[in-house]
């Protein structure tokens, strides 16, 4: 099959280079202004505890690969943590409070730990991009290259997780890489590409839990090549041309079933080629965060306390056991695979079956079908789209206006791209948990490629205008991403809004991820230059910590994402409200959702009952004062959930940090909000 564009020369590969050195530096340069996001805590934290103590009870819902390389300079680092022997939150798995003492309490250098392990991020993000680049340039030619590259460098979906400490973009890596190996092993068995199949599709186990979809992908390309029924080659020796389609059904078959074979090995060796999750040699251990029964669906998720908010939600989490359960508790007992990868990728099950979400103002546990589809559309930039439905359109085009060298073999060529777009998306779209854009990262370098057929319009219309088109709309992307720097994670359309009305559609991690801080304490400081000493309430989402960074603030509302002494409720009155933006649409609290009369029921039982405790001067039993505490607790949430219910409709001053809503309010608007008839 000949190639559609010529080998490249030493320029192309220079300029490719400076392609992927630039999106490196913009991916990596933007450390500074992020701060600590929601899951880089557990992640830097488990990867380095699996190679400092080889063990891996630590956020093992998550594949080791992206961890450990995330963590890997942390090894040359003089680092402090928490005692291992006699820590009830290590002989616990509490990877939460063990990872803020590591990040916050020990005096270890943040800033070089969160900068050294988004660097390394960062190679699968250029991974990613070069394997787009070179997808593009082999279907539709060189020019339809250029353009996939541009997108690609400039996408602010792959510029953002391509610099957080997260498992995506290795993922995305992965499986992408895995596939191009596979698909060009069942043309041609070799002894370097059996390996370099193998090897990939371990690493795509390891990257990621979903990275299990690489199993029906590969079947689904082995049937897309059986069906071609070309000669199938092996050259393990002597070359053997193998011919008919059942003799290639069984040739490939084979091939691939030691390709998984061999898979599994890899994996294993992800876990050092042990079964058990801890290293008993190393210290004693009590239970992985959730025990086996709970994960199982054996027995219900513990409730961290006994609180009245209960009531307020609608259901709770059902205990239901699956054929999937039973599988994974069949594999636990003949240890088929290693321990902690099955406790993750259960738990990974377990909690994309039935999880909290937001959404255009919506609330599900069960997610929408649309949601992937509207986020897809929103977080995309709109010359990206535009490219996206041109390239599609051209590919439609009659043969006779096809550029040179396109033919009607483009889409068994494409064969990987094709059937991953389509599983991947009826997956997304068919899936439960919708907390995330990020969870179809994957499809973007396979839409890049798409949009990169654009340039097959060259060839059926007038030349130099259809160049200019197609330089002006990349032009234009690159341009909405530089605008948006350094907050890629926190993109939207303009048309939409953009980062000062983005959440409004989606949070968590397609939005405020926790990342604002750094930007908040330099608007602190500002506030402070301007003589302004007006209270400033916070309400933060994340694993970041305001108190390690001395911001001078007062929590509100934030209770859950606090793990140091406070007073409750916080004593608020008029000043500054910097709420982010997840907390605001209270996506993951008990008063999500429109402010009813069941709300406002607990909300002036809650106001007695903290009026009845600070009416009596006498000692409490402990149990007493436990019951206490909690319901002064409950009070601030739920006074923070009526607050922004006050709010919903009024726009904030500003945005910080790309996440952090920005409110000024008045002691009498405070006092309508909290006290007065709700609204």
């Amino acid at each position: 099959m000949r190639p559609v564009a010529p080998v490249p020369s030493t320029r192309t590969w220079l300029l490719v280079a400076a392609a992927l050195a630039l999106y490196y530096v913009m991916a990596v340069s933007a450390s500074p202004r992020l701060g600590v996001t929601a899951d880089e805590v557990v992640h830097l934290t488990g990867g380095y505890t699996y190679w400092k103590f080889n063990d891996y009870r630590l956020h093992p819902e998550n594949g080791t690969l992206p961890m450990r390389v995330s963590a890997l300079p942390l090894l040359a680092m003089d680092l402090k943590f928490p005692p291992l022997e006699g820590n009830p939150d290590w002989l616990r798995s509490q990877v939460n409070t063990l990872g803020d003492r590591f990040f916050f309490g020990l005096g270890n250098p943040l800033d070089r730990m969160l900068l050294a392990g988004r660097a390394m991020t960062a190679f699968f993000g250029v991974f990613t991009v070069w394997l787009t680049w070179r997808w593009a340039r082999g279907l539709f030619g060189a020019t339809a290259g250029w353009i996939a590259l541009a997108l690609a460098v400039f996408c602010p979906a792959l510029l953002a997780h391509g610099g957080l400490i997260t498992s995506d973009m290795a993922a995305t890596a992965c499986m992408l890489g895995a596939l191009t190996l596979a698909w060009r092993l069942l043309h041609r068995v070799t002894a370097a590409r059996l390996a370099g199949t193998t090897l990939a599709c371990g690493l795509t186990f390891l990257s990621k839990m979903s990275g299990v979809l690489i199993v029906p992908l590969l079947g689904a390309l082995w049937a897309v090549r059986v069906w071609r029924g070309a000669p199938f080659v092996l050259q393990l020796g002597p070359a053997r041309w193998v011919r008919g389609r059942l003799r290639i059904a069984a040739a490939s078959l084979a091939v691939l079933a030691a390709v998984g074979a061999g898979s599994l090995v890899v994996l294993w060796a992800g876990y050092g080629f042990r079964f058990d999750g801890f290293n008993r040699a190393r210290s004693t251990a009590e239970s992985y965060y959730f025990s086996w029964d709970v994960i199982l669906d054996k027995a219900p998720v513990p409730r961290a306390a006994d609180t009245s908010l209960d009531r307020l939600l609608h259901s709770q989490r059902p205990v239901e056991e699956t054929g999937m359960t039973h599988l994974l508790g069949w594999m636990r007992e003949h240890r088929v695979l290693p321990e902690a990868y099955l406790f993750g990728f259960a738990h990974t099950y377990k909690f994309a079956r039935y999880r909290p979400a937001f959404f255009l103002g919506e609330y599900r546990t069960t997610g929408w079908r649309t949601f992937f589809p509207v986020a897809f559309v929103l977080k995309t930039p709109l010359p990206a789209l535009l490219l996206g439905v041109a390239g599609f359109a051209a590919l439609l085009l009659p043969r006779a206006h096809r550029a040179p060298g396109v033919r009607c073999a483009w889409l068994y060529r494409a064969a990987p791209l094709a059937v991953f777009f389509v599983v991947y998306w009826t997956m997304a779209i068919r899936m439960n948990l919708n907390i995330g854009h990020r969870h179809i990262l994957p499809t973007y370098p396979v839409f890049y490629v798409l949009a990169s057929a654009a340039a097959c319009w060259l060839a059926a219309g007038p030349r130099r205008l259809i160049a200019a088109a197609l330089a002006l709309a990349v032009a234009a992307d690159a341009a909405d991403s530089v605008a948006v720097r350094p907050f890629y994670l926190s993109y939207f359309q303009p048309l939409t809004g953009g980062v000062d009305r983005g959440y409004r559609y989606l949070v968590d991690s397609s939005y405020d991820w926790g990342q604002g801080l750094p930007d908040l304490a330099a608007w602190l400081d500002r506030r402070r230059a301007r003589g302004d000493t007006s209270p400033v309430f916070l309400t933060y989402f994340g694993a970041d910590s305001p108190r390690a960074r001395r911001l001078d603030v007062i929590r509100f509302g934030d209770e859950w994402n606090d793990r140091g002494p406070r007073t409750f409720p916080a004593p608020v009155r008029g000043g500054w409200f910097v709420i982010g933006a997840t907390h605001f649409q209270r996506a993951y609290l008990p008063t999500r959702g429109p402010w009813g009369e069941r709300q406002e029921q607990v909300y002036k039982d809650l106001l007695q009952r903290a009026a009845r405790a600070a009416a009596e001067k006498s000692p409490r039993p402990p149990a007493e004062q436990e019951r206490v505490v909690q319901d002064l607790m409950d009070l601030e949430l739920m006074q923070f959930g009526r607050l922004c219910h006050a709010l919903r409709d009024r726009a904030p001053l500003e945005v910080v940090g790309g996440s952090l809503l920005v409110f000024r309010l008045s002691d009498a608007e405070v006092q309508a909000a909290l006290y007065g008839p709700p609204r």
